[in-house]
Formats: C-alpha cells, structure tokens, sequence
C-alpha cells in the first residue's frame, strides 16, 4: 500500500471545533501512518487555540468565521483538495474520534480500484465490516 500512496498526492481533511486538546495529537497520528500526507484543518469558528495548535503542527489551516457544522467544513475542505489537485482525500475528525491507524482499512478498496470511495464507521458492530467500498458501477 506505501507504493501505491507514494505515487498519489493525498490529503487528510480534519474538521475541527474548539479541540486544542486533540487536534495536535490527531496530526501526529496521521504523520505516524504516513508523513507524505498533507493535512488540512477546517477551524469551524472556535473559540480556543485549535487553529494555532494545528499550525504549529504543520497543518494548512482554513479558518471559517463562525461555525457551520460538519457539512460546511467537509465542504470546505474537500474544495481545498480539489482545488490543490489532490488524488486521495481522506477525513479524520480533531476531536481523536476516528483512529488514524484504521486508514489501511478505509484506503484498501480505493487503491485497489475495488471502489471510488470508502467510508468506515465506529459504530459497525464486529461482525458488520466496518467500511463499505462504493463504486461508481454501485446502486445505492
């Protein structure tokens, strides 16, 4: 899978409010499964330091005005990546809910060309596959 990922320009999308405590951690953790990805942190109008914390990591960071929820800061940062021309974009929430060390799992499928998108989910029981690869030949 490192061959693969090191021939893509990819991005990890962290949307982000008012998690100073985690978001640091949460870039480190990223870096650990794979320092060529580039992260970008949407601040969705916090009010702490979740914006300078970010950027002392490293990260890009986009600053929204004022909160706009998940959507408007998936939005966000998925327009970044489109714009940046990135091949793989994947979305790691600042607040250490979604574990970095799962992206093997979410990014198989796609590197496989088994799907054009992958989501996982903490909340699939362990007899459920935790993702669900999703091709542009699927019916939802």
């Amino acid at each position: 899978m490192a061959d693969q990922l090191a021939d893509l320009k990819r991005i990890a999308i962290v949307p982000a409010l008012n998690e100073e405590e985690t978001v640091g951690r949460v870039i480190d953790e990223i870096r650990a499964f794979d320092p060529g990805f580039d992260i970008v942190v949407v601040d969705d109008g916090s009010i702490d330091r979740t914006a300078g914390v970010a950027a002392d990591r490293g990260a890009h960071v986009l600053r929204l005005p004022f909160n706009l929820g998940i959507g408007g800061a998936m939005q966000t940062g998925y327009r970044f990546a489109f714009e940046h021309g990135y091949d793989i974009a994947v979305q790691i929430d600042g607040d250490g809910q979604h574990d970095p060390s799962q992206l093997p799992a979410i990014l198989e499928p796609v590197l496989s060309g088994e799907a054009d998108l992958c989501v996982g989910s903490r909340f699939a029981g362990e007899s459920a596959s935790k993702t669900t690869p999703v091709s542009s030949h699927s019916r939802a």
